[in-house]
């Protein structure tokens, strides 16, 4: 007989599944009360912040529900054409049973080239490139509507990085005038993780999306979920977290993919059946620094200068970043202050705190400690 596997519950790498999501149940509850009322939600958070499994979990209640759902990935959209290609294979990854064979017939019936599996759209344009992709998209953001009046059945549908239909020109119009007519058939949860980008979609008043949704911020964790969630994955598996779960859950500051590097990390350096001390955490802590270094000086690479110097200041926690000694001590200029703290927001590099600003990410605040002024 094969012994059962010794494997690592901490996942660090691709999307957290639904099921393994720490203490956002009432995010889920708000999304899903909006939802039920016929209105649309706006997420914004940083980066592996957990927006995508809050929005797989939402879409998995409301599917059991009985809605129609769907998460329609719109990172690095170019074109009408991949807008429309990302909802068809959106739609095609979620629908099942009798929801997906109404959907079938109503795209058969439409016949322009849509279709749930087979090459669907993509293979329309190669055979038809002169096509009129426009309509083809507002045909397809009908779809929830003409759900509705075939089945009964009403829609959730999720656009995770939305912020990137900034790059194709006319589609946040396209999409408006569409879903604009939808209520009570359909909700959308819009999530974006560039906090400038997604106010420019939905706070311009130049643009469609203006107020268009109901805002919902994600912030940090809170620290006794996560410490319960370290604790009793620790001794699921055979191990004591012991004195390594303190300084972990301050480390992590409730950063959701910091909290799963660190803890992943220091559950490789415990044997089963061992206890976690303090060694443990502080070899964790320079292992994680040590996987993250790469990413961490490539961002810190992708900075202006005085977004540098600002984070810098952040970073070293020495006082305000408007107290003169402070900003003097990176090269930074009074002046320029609210411009670099402003842009670092929009990158969704530092978020606000009741203390006042701070890095967003622990890690990098940490290895940009470690360099002090060097």
């Amino acid at each position: 007989m094969v012994a059962a596997r010794d494997t690592n519950p901490f996942r660090i790498s691709g999307e957290l599944p639904p099921d393994e999501m720490i203490d956002r149940e009432r995010e889920v509850e708000r999304i899903l009360s909006l939802a039920a009322g016929g209105h649309s939600v706006r997420i914004v958070a940083p980066r592996r912040y957990g927006k995508t499994t809050l929005l797989r979990r939402a879409l998995d209640e409301a599917s059991a529900e009985g809605m129609a759902t769907a998460l329609v990935d719109l990172e690095g959209v170019l074109s009408l054409a991949s807008i429309v290609v990302r909802i068809e294979r959106a739609y095609d990854a979620s629908l099942r049973g009798p929801v997906r064979r109404a959907v079938d017939a109503l795209l058969r019936s439409w016949d322009i080239g849509l279709a749930l599996g087979g090459g669907g759209f993509t293979a329309r344009l190669q055979t038809t490139p002169r096509l009129d992709v426009e309509t083809v998209l507002l045909r397809l953001l009908e779809l929830p509507d003409k759900l509705h009046e075939r089945s009964g059945t009403r829609s959730l549908i999720a656009f995770d990085e939305i912020q990137d239909l900034l790059r194709v020109e006319g589609a946040d119009g396209a999409i408006r005038s569409v879903i604009q007519h939808q209520v009570g058939h359909a909700a959308y949860a819009f999530a974006g993780s560039a906090p400038s980008l997604m106010r420019k979609l939905f706070d311009d008043p130049s643009r469609p999306l203006l107020e268009h949704a109901v805002p919902l911020e994600l912030g940090p964790l809170p620290l006794d979920a996560v410490a319960d969630v370290v604790e009793e994955r620790f001794r699921a598996s055979g191990r004591d977290v012991g004195a390594a779960l303190d300084p972990l859950v301050e480390a992590s500051r409730g950063h959701p993919q910091r909290t799963m590097l660190l803890a992943h990390t220091l559950w490789e350096i415990v044997p089963r059946g061992s206890i976690a001390d303090e060694r443990a955490w502080l070899d964790a802590l320079a292992r994680s620094l040590a996987q993250a270094g790469p990413v961490l000086s490539a961002r810190w690479e992708g900075l202006p200068l005085n977004e540098q110097r600002l984070a810098m200041a952040l970073a070293l926690g020495r006082g305000s970043i408007y107290e003169e000694a402070v900003w003097r001590a990176v090269g930074l200029k009074r002046g320029s202050i609210d411009r670099a703290l402003a842009s670092l927001e929009g990158r969704g590099e530092v978020i606000r705190t009741p203390a006042g600003p701070r890095l967003t990410d622990p890690l990098f605040e940490r290895w940009l400690a470690d360099r002090g002024l060097l």
